[in-house]
């Protein structure tokens, strides 16, 4: 499989984990730009990993985390 053919593929788990960071938002009854806001990073980029269209860093895991308030460990716990 070519390099371009893997960037098309959308991973499941990065589907089912953008899905629980939108609930988790909603949930709290905050948008994708206060999120965005407080983990320092732009609404679009938060957009696309809730859409699942990117996959984020460990490094973005700790500041998505950090941004809703939880342990990196309770972001992953879906």
């Amino acid at each position: 499989m070519s390099k371009r053919e893997r960037k098309k593929e959308i991973p499941i788990f990065c589907i089912a984990f953008g899905k629980h960071i939108r609930a988790l938002r909603i949930n709290n009854g905050l948008s994708i730009e206060e999120i965005a806001f407080k983990a320092g990073i732009d609404a679009q980029n938060l957009r696309k990993y809730e859409l699942g269209k990117q996959e984020m860093k460990i490094s973005m895991l700790k500041r998505i985390a950090d941004a809703f308030e939880i342990t990196v460990s309770e972001l992953m716990n879906f």
